[in-house]
């Protein structure tokens, strides 16, 4: 029985060391690079509106008043860092081979930036998503049926989050008209 147990573990090695190895790190650059246009677009938008602030002598909640479309904008921008938080996370579980996690989080991630009518993010995200099933064969679909029967709500708590306060901006610039 041990001698069984022997080559069955020899046969699982050889698998194993036959199976081709995923280097996860090596679209690490493209998820930093998002990771930080994300975090800087708050700066981003408070310069856009610090140089709209000149018309109203200097005054940014003055700005902030006058233009409703100006605020929605800023507050969406204000997901940005949130967003690059969790690409953190997607990233810690794509090392780990997760990568079910990785592309249920990313999907839901662009459908955040698709209702913020944010495209160039949109695009980043979507360009992630194609690395992430280059690397671990997993579309989104597939991902989103493995995570259902584990730990699902736990697992895309995050990015639920981050698609209410994407609705709640839709909803606003809709309110308000802004036209994408």
């Amino acid at each position: 029985m041990a001698k069984r147990t022997r080559k069955s573990q020899k046969r699982q090695n050889r698998a194993k060391a036959s199976a081709p190895k995923v280097d996860y790190h090596a679209k690490d650059r493209w998820f930093t690079v998002a990771k930080v246009l994300l975090a800087v677009s708050p700066l981003i938008a408070l310069a856009y509106l610090q140089t709209a602030s000149i018309t109203v002598n200097g005054d940014l909640q003055g700005v902030l008043r006058q233009n409703p479309e100006m605020t929605v904008s800023f507050l969406a921008s204000m997901t940005g860092p949130f967003a690059a938080y969790l690409l953190g996370f997607v990233q810690k579980h794509l090392h780990a081979g997760d990568g079910s996690y990785a592309m249920t989080n990313l999907t839901l991630i662009m459908i955040a930036e698709a209702m913020l009518k944010n495209a160039f993010y949109f695009i980043v995200i979507v360009v992630l998503m194609f690395f992430t099933l280059r690397m671990t064969d997993v579309n989104p679909i597939q991902g989103f049926r493995r995570k259902l029967h584990d730990h699902f709500l736990r697992d895309i708590s995050g990015s639920l989050v981050l698609i209410a306060f994407s609705a709640f901006c839709l909803f606003a610039s809709v309110q308000i008209g802004i036209n994408g």
